[in-house]
């Protein structure tokens, strides 16, 4: 008698699969067979073929199969301001160029257009979880959900009046109703996003803090992004902004520390032995001559670490293997040592080390049983990455953002062929260069 198929809903089949976890390796001619959006099975692919009766069976040949990328940081509507102020430090880009455009520009509209683009971009280019942190939250997180994507959604906590709120109250008031109305939802998490510790009174942190251990929420904030944020710090506090973090009790493992540039031995300790997660952006610190995070050192002080592309203002690409590719080569130019930044710790970061800083890791960032399906398939036989030696080094070192053909969330199917499933493309970008002629008065 033949024995009874298990029946799954997709069964994907590839010369390479890279599950990130239990085991960071490449598994040669394997299969994942997905039900009901979640990870059934992984394991060899004649292996699967006898065991499953798939309702659909996509046989990917000369395709890498490995979990979608967590952009762990960004700001997606900024994507309409891609490329505004550049060759400008930090805080001239931020006072001089931003801001002023943001004041002049931002309302909901604005983020609704400039997120669905990050998205759309996003997606392409396999990311499948991302965060955000910007004006009206709300649109950005209907946004995600319309899309099929993953997201945290962090709301901005500001003193000053702004296109979004009129002050603290305001923020505080809207951002615990959009908490509330997506406390259950299964991809889209709200967060808290206080901009820094310079831009926030340690009133204001502290009222914020105490939702937030409340709630069980993450936060996520810029922190030690450069020298002349310290520097002013010392000078203003007597201290670091992570040591006023400290003080405020605000480290632990639900915090998001973005950048971490100018870290302290001291710092460091104040951050490992809270398991405050650390998520870096080196393109963006790279470009604004922020300096760098370190992290080799970092990581070996244990310390969780994510990856982030910042927002497409100062990037300007929302390219998370371009960003890793960047971060590889950074950790070895910092080191002097081409050992540091391996593709495959590298790759292990730009997943489940962002699900993990984002305290998604339950259901994102690996190919493990039981887990969300969210899967990335790269074709190999693309100018930029053929011939494949290494999987890890043709993904991280080579145009791999580029040659992805088809992106799952939870089992859907939200890039086919290159191109979003659920996004209309050339709408899109339509609809956005119509916003650039507007910005520019034509």
């Amino acid at each position: 008698m033949t024995p009874t198929k298990t029946p799954c809903d997709l069964l994907l089949s590839a010369p390479w699969v890279l599950p990130v976890a239990p085991r960071n390796e490449a598994l040669v001619e394997h299969a994942i067979a997905v039900a009901d959006g979640k990870i059934l099975s992984l394991g060899p692919t004649a292996q699967l073929q006898s065991r499953f009766e798939p309702a659909r069976h996509e046989t990917l040949d000369q395709h890498i199969l490995l979990p979608g990328l967590v952009n762990a940081h960004g700001h997606a509507a900024m994507t309409l301001l891609r490329g505004a102020g550049e060759d400008q430090a930090l805080q001239s880009w931020l006072a001089d160029t931003i801001w002023p455009l943001e004041n002049a520009h931002v309302d909901a509209e604005f983020v609704a257009l400039g997120t669905e683009l990050a998205i759309a971009e996003m997606l392409c280019s396999g990311t499948t979880l991302f965060s955000d942190m910007y004006f009206f939250p709300e649109i950005a997180a209907r946004a995600a959900d319309r899309s099929g994507i993953n997201a945290q959604i962090a709301v901005p906590i500001i003193e000053q009046p702004n296109a979004w709120t009129a002050g603290l109250d305001a923020c505080f008031h809207r951002g615990l109703g959009l908490y509330d109305d997506f406390r259950h939802h299964d991809r889209v998490h709200i967060a808290f996003g206080p901009h820094s510790t310079y831009a926030l009174s340690h009133a204001g942190l502290a009222r914020m803090n105490m939702y937030v251990n409340e709630l069980e929420a993450c936060v996520q904030i810029h922190l030690h992004e450069n020298a002349q944020e310290v520097e002013d710090a010392q000078r203003t506090h007597g201290c670091t902004p992570i040591a006023t973090l400290a003080q405020l009790d605000m480290l632990g493992p639900h915090l998001q520390a973005v950048h971490m540039t100018c870290v302290s031995d001291a710092d460091l300790e104040l951050i490992a032995n809270s398991s405050t997660a650390v998520i870096h952006c080196p393109a963006s610190n790279l470009k604004l001559a922020s300096g760098y995070c370190d992290i080799t050192r970092l990581t070996d002080a244990g310390v969780t670490l994510g990856l982030g592309t910042d927002g497409a203002a100062s990037n300007n690409t929302l390219d998370m293997f371009a960003e890793a590719h960047l971060a590889a080569l950074l950790a070895k130019h910092q080191r002097g040592d081409p050992r540091a930044g391996r593709a495959q710790d590298i790759l292990a970061q730009a997943t489940l080390g962002g699900a993990t800083a984002l305290n998604r890791s339950v259901h994102h960032g690996s190919l493990e049983v039981g887990k969300q399906a969210d899967i990335i398939a790269i074709d190999m036989h693309s100018l930029g990455l053929a011939p494949v030696h290494d999987p890890f080094a043709a993904l991280i070192h080579g145009n791999a953002g580029g040659a992805v053909s088809r992106v799952w969330v939870a089992g859907e199917l939200l890039v086919e062929d290159g191109r979003p499933t659920r996004i209309d493309q050339q709408e899109l970008l339509r609809r956005a260069q119509v916003w650039a002629q507007h910005l520019h008065g034509n």
